[in-house]
């Protein structure tokens, strides 16, 4: 993975090609995406289920996975299944569809093998300890600027501004305690109005949104950071009790922290 640690515009950003001889599918119905994900097939086919829709990607086709995004994916071997995968997170003032709705979509693949040569660079790359790591962070930003723009957005009207306040500190402070009415003061809301406003336009409470996040960032440091023990992922995100943090992590994701370890991969 990529070092972003001085690259403010990005959370992290890795290239990991997949391979597979047998079919097989994944389910991430309960735990949203940890990050955006461009997915270039080479060989093999997919369908992507997300809610209503579906979706078949083939070789030779560009798919875009938006972060927080729930689907099932199944894939077909013919005779491998074999797909290249850019997963990248921006930081939160520099994603350009925080709070927009966005679904899984194919984008145009028309210029496959020449965006294909962009991914391959940052495959070459993304090792490198030295200046042409640069390289790395060029090639992924004309990729950017290549594919982002086609993406379609459902819905171009940002959540409800009046509850953004909240909305923002609740992805910065993810790990503090709060109050609805901390949130609600935020927003220059009765404790009552905010509530009812941040459900209907977020689908959720403000808790269980911030439990959200809390699993979210967990499982991202679980997928990555495989030498840290399930305690010590539960008390970098503030759970006093692991107990607690296995329960809620089992509710939010239907797995165990340790079946996620063990089994979850990044598409």
């Amino acid at each position: 993975m990529f070092n972003t640690k001085n690259i403010d515009e990005l959370s992290f950003c890795t290239s990991v090609l997949y391979k597979s001889s047998k079919d097989y599918s994944c389910d991430y119905s309960t735990l949203p995406r940890p990050c955006h994900n461009f997915l270039f097939m080479l060989e093999g086919s997919g369908t992507i289920l997300e809610k209503n829709s579906v979706i078949t990607i083939k070789k030779g086709d560009i798919l875009y996975i938006p972060q927080n995004s729930t689907y099932i994916s199944k894939w077909k071997t013919n005779p491998n299944c074999i797909f290249h995968s850019v997963h990248f997170k921006f930081s939160l003032s520099k994603d350009p569809f925080l709070y927009k709705k966005v679904a899984v979509q194919k984008l145009e693949s028309q210029q496959f093998e020449r965006l294909y040569d962009e991914v391959k660079n940052m495959q070459r790359y993304q090792s490198s300890k030295n200046l042409d790591s640069y390289f790395y962070l060029s090639a992924f930003y004309r990729l950017c600027g290549e594919l982002l723009p086609s993406v379609k957005i459902e819905n171009d009207t940002a959540i409800l501004s009046s509850i953004n306040p909240a909305i923002t500190y609740l992805e910065n402070n993810y790990v503090s305690s709060c109050t609805i009415e901390q949130l609600s003061s935020l927003c220059c809301l009765s404790p009552s109005r905010f509530f009812y406003l941040f459900k209907k336009n977020v689908g959720c409470s403000p808790i269980t949104y911030k439990n959200r996040i809390l699993i979210q960032k967990a499982s991202q440091t679980l997928l990555f950071h495989k030498d840290k023990s399930i305690e010590d992922v539960a008390f970098e995100y503030g759970f006093i009790s692991p107990i607690y943090f296995r329960r809620l992590f089992k509710k939010l994701t239907g797995k165990t922290p340790s079946q996620y370890r063990k089994e979850a991969s990044l598409i």
